[in-house]
C-alpha cells in the first residue's frame, strides 16, 4: 500500500505520462464536465480522444491542476474486435493522468484505423486517499486472477489494470469491484489462439475514507451470441459516478472489452466484442458504477 498526502512521482510510471506511443498525433478532443453535485468536492470528468490510425498506441486524459486522480476508464473507437485494450491505469505525477493502451491482436491484425478515448475522474484531495497495487508472477498460464484490497475503514473509488507481455494476445476479462467496495478483482485470459510467451497481470486500486452514500451499482447485458453488445450501470437518483468497472461473463478469451467508460455523469457503459473468428457460445457484459 502506498499512501500519498502530497504529490509524489510514481517511479517507472511517470515516463508513461510524458509519451504517446503513436508516431503522429493527428487530432485531440478534450472535454471537461463538472456535475452540479457530487459526494467528493470538485469532482470533474476529463475526456480526451487521440489520433485515428493503424498503430498500437497509448492515450491519456489529464486532471486539472490542484486535483487528484480518483479513477478513470477508456474505450476503443473502431477495431472491429481485433484490438485489445490491455492497459487502463492511473499515472501519478506533477499532473495525474489516466492512461489507456490498445494493441491489435495477432496476425493478421487489423487493417483499418482506430483510436482511443481516455477518461480521468478527478477531485479535490479526498480524505484518506491511498493507492495500492499488486501483480502476478510472470509465466505462461492461460489465465490469471489477482485481487487488490483497501485497508480497514477505506473503500475503493477507482482502479487500473495492466497486462505486461501479452502483445495483444491476452484480454482483460474482469475489472470487478467487490459489492462492499473493499477490493477489486482482476482477471486476464489468453485469446482463442493462445500466447506462447510469458506475461503478467497487474492491478491497482485507489482507496479513500468513504464519502457519504458510496455504493456499487451493476448492470447486466443480454446473455446470447450477439457479437457486439453493451451493459449500462446507472447511479441512484441524486448520485454521480466516482469510479468504473466491468467484466465479460463466459467470453472464454474470445470476447474482449472495448469500452469501460462513462456514458454520462450518472452512467457507466461497458462494451465488448467477439474477435474476428467469432465465438459460438453465449456471453454477456457487465458494467459497474461506483456512485456517491
Amino acid at each position: 500500500m502506498h499512501a500519498r498526502s502530497h504529490r509524489v512521482r510514481a517511479a517507472g510510471r511517470t515516463a508513461l505520462s510524458l509519451a504517446l506511443v503513436s508516431a503522429t498525433v493527428l487530432t485531440t478532443q478534450l472535454t471537461l464536465v463538472a456535475p452540479a453535485a457530487a459526494a467528493l468536492p470538485g469532482l470533474t470528468r476529463v475526456t480526451s480522444t487521440g489520433p485515428s490510425n493503424s498503430d498500437w498506441k497509448t492515450w491519456q486524459a489529464a486532471c486539472p491542476a490542484d486535483t487528484l486522480l480518483i479513477g478513470g476508464g477508456g474505450r476503443l473507437n473502431g477495431g472491429d474486435g481485433q484490438v485489445v485494450m490491455d492497459t487502463m491505469v492511473p499515472v501519478f505525477g506533477t499532473t495525474d493522468v489516466y492512461s489507456v493502451t490498445g494493441r491489435e491482436d495477432d496476425a493478421p491484425g487489423f487493417a483499418g484505423n482506430w483510436s482511443i478515448t481516455a477518461t480521468a475522474l478527478c477531485a479535490q484531495p479526498p480524505v484518506g486517499w491511498e493507492h495500492a497495487e499488486a501483480a502476478t508472477v510472470w509465466n505462461s498460464n492461460s489465465s490469471k486472477t489477482i485481487t487488490v484490497g483497501c485497508p480497514s475503514g477505506k473503500q475503493v473509488l477507482g482502479a487500473g489494470v495492466e497486462v505486461n507481455g501479452g502483445l495483444g494476445q491476452v484480454v482483460v476479462d474482469d475489472l470487478r469491484p467487490a459489492a462492499d467496495l473493499s477490493n477489486v478483482s482482476f482477471t486476464a485470459i489468453e485469446d482463442g489462439t493462445g500466447h506462447a510467451g510469458t506475461w503478467q497481470l497487474r492491478g491497482e486500486v485507489i482507496c479513500v475514507t468513504p464519502p457519504a452514500g458510496l455504493n456499487r451499482v451493476s448492470g447486466f447485458g443480454v446473455l446470447d451470441s450477439t457479437p457486439v453488445k453493451s451493459a449500462v450501470a446507472t447511479c441512484p437518483s441524486g448520485q454521480r459516478v466516482h469510479g468504473v468497472g466491468g467484466e465479460v461473463d463466459s467470453g472464454a478469451g474470445q470476447v474482449r472489452m472495448t469500452g469501460v467508460d462513462l456514458l454520462s455523469d450518472t452512467q457507466v457503459r461497458v462494451t465488448a466484442a467477439e474477435d474476428e473468428d467469432g465465438f459460438a457460445g453465449n456471453w454477456a457484459p457487465r458494467a459497474y458504477a461506483i456512485c456517491a
